[in-house]
């Protein structure tokens, strides 16, 4: 069930969605066993952005459903390339696609096919022509000052209704002015971000970021290419803006994750080789994602839940054939060395960045160094702390272990689980670390 706050979309509530769904699902036969709301999504979203069909296509996939349902054709797709996509995926793993408005959608039919591209066409070009002709509305809004886009910072409010120009909220300027003087003074986002919701305004760590970074603290409107540098009033002048631009606090140890693989080490994207990093999809689907930096030509992303059986059952298949106790010393002796190299190379860069310590890309260059120290400590942490005793864990004690033990678990007997850019079960290799 899709929704979408682009102009002109399909007005149709997830409740009405459902109810269609519900109604041909008693009509098809078909047993109901889980919706997935999208709200905000557009229907040209690749499919990494559409958390709530990713798993539904995921589901057929590991054959835990057979027909994925939608209530109208272009709830389910108004991009052809993404269309493609999910029906060959489906239709390999032997699952349909069924649009309540035109029935079943097939490819592997010359008649199927023309049909079902036809309606794709037709629901990407209401897409792209409703895009274009909103284009000049969006220009004229942000000449006149209106944000054209749904979510503002909290310290600003709309005059005249959800689409109106916008103007301060007195109070909680003062809230924003307060949290700038206490970044300004060396506090932590994560204390800048307790302060906040203690005056009852809940943001995420990455939220905090966010509104320190954005110019609309200085009064300036952004929207793509279109700029109005005089928007509104500022919050605060440009030296300061700067000055908070400049400001880098260490923010210490991260609290631990309760996803499975998080921070191991193991899981590597396919085509960087980096280590994958735990996120979410809408604040709701876990994944785990090529990190964000660096020039990784196509980043690999994941549902935590596949990828997390995958180790799982690969850890437990290695056990099968292990006898006796899993020592992990040569992983153990491999990350000393491993967090040796690591210190040493952000040692050499703080000596060569001495006196640079304004320059962004010495700071940038130092924060990378010191997360991949950090990393390399924690893999050697979590090598000796499931070496001392060795593990004697069996494949059939797995589903009795804590949080904690079957991560050492992972570690003792996995090197490293990739993941590559291809779709399907078999995009993940586990390399072993015992024989």
């Amino acid at each position: 069930m899709r929704q979408s706050r682009q102009a002109g979309d399909h007005p149709v509530s997830p409740v009405e969605q459902r109810q269609r769904i519900e109604a041909t699902c008693a009509r098809e036969g078909f047993e109901l066993l889980e919706t997935f709301p999208e709200k905000d999504v557009s229907g040209g979203a690749p499919l990494e952005k559409r958390p709530g069909l990713s798993r539904a296509v995921a589901m057929v996939e590991a054959k835990q459903a057979d027909v994925i349902v939608v209530a109208y054709f272009d709830r389910l797709f108004r991009s052809i390339e993404v269309q493609a996509e999910v029906a060959k995926r489906v239709e390999a793993a032997g699952g349909m696609l069924f649009a309540a408005d035109t029935g079943e959608l097939r490819s592997d039919t010359a008649s199927g096919w023309i049909t079902s591209s036809m309606l794709g066409v037709v629901a990407e070009y209401h897409r792209r022509t409703t895009r274009e002709r909103t284009v000049e509305a969006k220009r004229r809004a942000v000449e006149n000052g209106i944000p054209p886009f749904p979510n503002l910072p909290f310290y600003l409010r709309r005059r005249n209704g959800k689409k109106g120009a916008v103007e301060h909220d007195q109070r909680k300027v003062r809230l924003m002015r307060e949290a700038i003087r206490m970044r300004l003074e060396g506090a932590t986002i994560a204390a800048v971000r307790d302060y906040l919701r203690k005056n009852r305004v809940r943001l995420s760590y990455h939220g905090v970021q966010s509104l320190f970074s954005s110019r609309l603290l200085l009064g300036e409107l952004h929207f793509g290419s279109m700029v109005n540098e005089a928007a509104f009033r500022p919050v605060i002048d440009r030296e300061t803006w700067q000055r908070l631009q400049r400001v880098s606090v260490p923010r210490g140890r991260r609290a631990k994750s309760e996803r499975l693989l998080a921070r191991l080490g193991v899981l590597r994207c396919g085509t960087c080789d980096s280590r994958m990093v735990v996120g979410t999809s809408q604040g709701q689907y876990g994944l785990y994602r090529c990190p964000p930096v660096g020039d990784c030509p196509q980043r690999v992303t994941i549902s935590a839940d596949v990828a997390e059986r995958a180790v799982a059952a690969a850890v437990q298949k290695l056990l099968a054939g292990i006898e006796g106790r899993a020592s992990v010393e040569g992983g153990a002796n491999d990350a000393a060395a491993e967090l040796e190299r690591r210190q040493e190379a952000l040692a050499a860069a703080i000596r060569a960045f001495a006196g640079l310590e304004d320059e962004a890309a010495a700071r940038e260059r130092l924060q990378e160094l010191r997360a991949a120290r950090d990393e390399a400590r924690e893999r050697h942490d979590q090598l000796i702390a499931a070496s001392a005793p060795a593990i004697t864990v069996s494949a059939g004690d797995w589903d009795a272990l804590t949080l904690d033990e079957r991560r050492a678990l992972i570690v003792a007997v996995v090197d490293r689980a990739v993941v590559r850019p291809r779709r399907g079960p078999d995009r993940i290799t586990v390399e072993a670390r015992v024989e």
